[in-house]
């Protein structure tokens, strides 16, 4: 099956097309609503490194990674590419190029996902086929990872891009150099991709016993190699192999595990975590990769995705966005795993049955619940509140006062620039302690803090004439009171804008 037989397939089945239908309403919402970013690397090590290549305003210097030239710079050249296309056509606003770069990125990565599970997951019962499907559109936070245009998901493309096309083709030593090409990009895009590039060579010289094609494949690696090289010194302005340097400074001298280090148990919380919801999740995951390693042992995807997995939980420095990569394609195991798990409820007892049914339920409920708070609720709150106050002044000037740090910047005050292009006309001023908020000066009309900073201080605004005009999110603002009463944590970064009457 080619990615061409796909609208045939689609059109012979209604079934099929209403699911891929609703999956794609729910890709565009989250598209949409997912302003900001998952992590400060998304936007400093790319859009910011972007704006600095362009000779625009940026924050790029302020970030260590610059100076220390371990950031490979393939992504930056995308998304400065995607800039100037935008301003050529006429969208300067920062918000809007970034939703619209949401909604072109986040389309793309749903069509190559289905497309892909569709390829791997042939089988006479359709049923199966649209659980699957399922899995991969409506699990709920696969939707907003496939929103993220970051180097975990641009090299996921690549990476599984170049794997099916392999696996597709017909071995010509064109389309074998072009594989090769493709698995150097997915490698420079993000250098951890290299375990799952492990896990392709172990198939291809093991079960595959294609070594003939090897030569090939690295003649087309290094052509990829000699661009993103090129590509590094124009933008480093200095001969670096940044490979090379990301290790030294990472894995040498221990960057990396300088950020925390923690148990595999991480990694195993996050697959049962983003494959639907648990505990469905764990028979699921556990069902589809008993099945893969049982009866799809010789399969390349099987051999990538389990090195991938396996290796990461052997680096010291572990975060959830690390496996952002694979998970798009954990359906695709799952997938296979449903014949044998269908195949063993039926022989189960009524009472083991109606566990499982109501496990399921249960699961199905949670996931849809948190599908969606995700369809609704934008994930980085702050980056929101700064659209938000984009849309309260409209333009007009106005001086605002900010509590330990404006909505501009990160709690590390790293300031978000491309943003702060989008709004020319607020001017900032920062409070340092909550202690000054005494001594505002009479004229001091706007005053924005996080919730945290303000709460215990609300008493006072009141007194001096200060009431909320705007907030990032009234329902977690709420939520925020609630928590604080019970003396619980509260959800970070929640903002509001305060006037004076």
């Amino acid at each position: 099956m080619h990615f061409g037989s796909l609208g045939e397939m689609i059109r012979k089945d209604a079934r099929l097309g209403w699911v891929l239908f609703a999956g794609v309403l729910v890709q565009v919402i989250i598209c949409i609503t997912a302003i900001g970013i998952y992590h400060p690397d998304q936007h400093f090590q790319l859009i910011e490194f972007s704006m600095h290549q362009l000779h625009q305003p940026s924050a790029a210097t302020d970030v260590w990674e610059f100076s220390a030239q371990i950031r490979s710079t393939l992504q930056v050249y995308v998304f400065s590419a995607y800039y100037e296309v935008c301003t050529w056509i006429g969208i300067h606003d920062p918000y809007v190029q970034l939703a619209l770069l949401r909604i072109i990125f986040g389309l793309a990565l749903f069509v190559f996902f289905n497309a892909i599970t569709l390829y791997y997951v042939r089988t006479e019962d359709r049923r199966y086929v649209y659980l699957t499907l399922l899995v991969l559109n409506f699990s709920w936070i696969l939707p907003y990872t496939r929103t993220l245009f970051s180097s975990e998901m641009l090299s996921s493309v690549l990476f599984f891009g170049a794997l099916w096309l392999y696996e597709t083709s017909k071995r010509s030593w064109w389309m074998a150099l072009l594989t090769g090409f493709l698995f150097s990009l997915a490698f420079y895009t993000r250098f951890q991709t290299a375990f799952a590039l492990i896990g392709f060579f172990i198939w291809l010289v093991g079960p595959a016993r294609q070594t003939r094609q090897l030569w090939l494949l690295a003649l087309g690696f290094l052509a990829g190699i000699g661009l993103n090289t090129v590509l590094d010194y124009a933008f480093y302005h200095a001969w670096v192999f940044t490979p090379y340097t990301y290790f030294v400074v990472n894995i040498v001298q221990g960057k990396a595990a300088s950020m925390g280090t923690s148990s595999f148990l991480v990694y195993v919380a996050v697959l049962i975590g983003v494959a639907a919801a648990p505990p469905l999740s764990i028979l699921l995951l556990f069902s589809g990769f008993r099945s893969a390693l049982l009866t799809r042992y010789r399969h390349p995807l099987v051999f990538s995705v389990i090195c991938f997995i396996v290796l990461h939980c052997l680096v010291a420095h572990k975060e959830e966005r690390f496996l952002f990569p694979i998970v798009n394609v954990l359906p695709i195991i799952i997938g296979w795993g449903l014949p044998v798990l269908f195949a063993w409820m039926t022989r189960q007892r009524n009472g083991i049955k109606r566990l499982v049914r109501g496990t399921a339920w249960f699961s199905i409920g949670l996931n849809t619940f948190l599908l969606v708070v995700f369809l609704f609720t934008p994930y980085s709150q702050m980056i929101d509140f700064t659209a938000q106050l984009q849309g309260h002044f409209k333009g007009q000037p106005a001086t605002i006062y900010s509590l330990g740090r404006t909505p501009f910047q990160t709690e590390h005050h790293l300031p978000f620039v491309f943003y702060e292009r989008g709004t020319p006309n607020l001017q900032w001023k920062t409070i340092t302690t909550s202690d000054s908020l005494r001594y505002l000066p009479r004229d001091a009309e706007y005053l924005t803090a996080t919730f945290d900073g303000i709460h215990d201080h609300a008493a006072l605004l009141d007194s001096m004439g200060y009431h909320p005009v705007l907030r990032s999110s009234r329902l977690l603002w709420n939520i925020n009171e609630f928590l604080s009463s019970v003396k619980m944590n509260n959800i970070n970064d929640i903002w509001a804008l305060y006037k004076k009457d």
